[in-house]
């Protein structure tokens, strides 16, 4: 409890909503007077920026929908956004590490909910691929997959790569002349 006190309104009423989810409605009740009321007035949150232009965007490049149990963490979020505002300026990579379950995949999708970010720093989409533990076979086809997305629109009509070393030639090549950004 001490711990969520520290935190903002949102933690307050996540752990309330979670009492009530897992059965604890006793002790939800305890706490039920002290829910904080959700101010719409000038709240900022990771949903602002949320346009029909980041919907499409994120649907396209296959990045993944907030869960329905979902915790903001602004503090985290807006790290990860700042670390992709840096790749305008100097392209590299921004890795997101942790134990599996932790919220990666999430913090990192919702940064990309953010319109100003999308249209400023990824002019051309984002492509998300989750590659995870995968065999080789599985690899090939994700490789395969990214390639066809990422030459949708060449007039020359390539054949899938055959194997990953040609996968990671081609996309290397995609990422030197088509994708630098």
């Amino acid at each position: 409890i001490n711990i969520i006190l520290t935190k903002d309104n949102n933690s307050y009423r996540s752990f309330y909503n979670a009492l009530l989810h897992e059965g604890y409605s006793d002790l939800a009740a305890l706490l039920q007077d002290g829910i904080p009321a959700v101010s719409s007035g000038n709240r900022k949150s990771s949903m602002d920026g949320m346009t029909s232009y980041v919907k499409t965007v994120l649907c396209e490049g296959g990045v993944p929908q907030r869960p329905v149990v979902f915790v903001t963490r602004p503090e985290l979020v807006d790290a990860i956004k700042q670390k992709l505002c840096c790749l305008g300026s100097d392209p590299g990579w921004v890795t997101v590490y942790g134990m599996a379950g932790c919220g990666k995949t999430v913090l990192t999708a919702e940064a990309l909910r953010d319109h100003h970010l999308l249209e400023g720093y990824f002019p051309g989409g984002v492509h998300w691929v989750s590659v995870g533990k995968q065999d080789k076979a599985g690899l090939l086809i994700k490789l395969q997959n990214l390639c066809s997305r990422l030459e949708h629109d060449s007039t020359l009509s390539q054949r899938p790569p055959l194997n990953i070393e040609e996968a990671k030639d081609r996309l290397r090549l995609l990422m030197l002349r088509k994708y630098h950004r």
